[in-house]
């Protein structure tokens, strides 16, 4: 199973989760998140980085033209988009209520609990509902992924998961035990 680190902000955090064994790290750039990371920080750090671990660029509320300059400027892997962005490796988020959507993108997909800020709620919606999911291996699972139930997610045979808070010391600070337990965790799995 893959893991992503989002809403990371600083180098000391991506070297530390690179350490460890983290697949992908994502920088959040809607400026009213409390982990929004800078364009000139995510670039220097995505610079120091390259071929190291997968990157992503998070854009959410951003207009198509931004999000494929910022990918191609700041040389992203993916860019994480919340609508159907085609000219680069995306990573489609899908915002879940009640039901999983009928159609997806190509690609690499993630779901996410629906909330009015888009991520990092630390809420989950109903996981049950991918147990007849027909495309698990290109899937990404996000929100109150954690230590205590990812062993679902990885029985389901899911792709990925993505975390933010379970793995935070506070929004836009990751605490290195927690990563590192998590990272444990799910490299322990069978």
């Amino acid at each position: 199973m893959k893991v992503k680190f989002c809403g990371m902000t600083n180098y000391e955090d991506v070297k530390s989760a690179i350490d460890l064994g983290v697949d992908f790290i994502g920088f959040v750039f809607y400026k009213k998140s409390k982990r929004y990371a800078s364009f000139e920080e995510a670039k220097r750090i995505v610079e120091k980085v390259k071929g190291e671990v997968k990157t992503v660029g998070v854009f959410f509320g951003c207009d198509r033209k931004t999000i494929i300059e910022s990918f191609k400027f700041y040389g992203f892997d993916y860019a994480q988009v919340y609508e159907d962005v085609e000219g680069m490796p995306v990573i489609r988020v899908y915002r879940i209520n009640d039901g999983l959507p009928n159609v997806v993108q190509d690609g690499l997909v993630l779901f996410d609990v629906y909330t009015e800020k888009g991520g990092g709620s630390g809420r989950s919606f109903d996981w049950e509902l991918l147990k007849d999911c027909p495309y698990k291996d290109r899937l990404f699972v996000a929100g109150g992924v954690s230590v205590n139930n990812v062993k679902f997610l990885s029985d389901l045979g899911i792709f990925g998961v993505d975390l933010v808070s379970s793995v935070e010391e506070y929004p836009g600070k990751k605490s290195f035990s927690k990563m590192k337990e998590f990272m444990e965790t799910v490299r322990g799995l069978k």
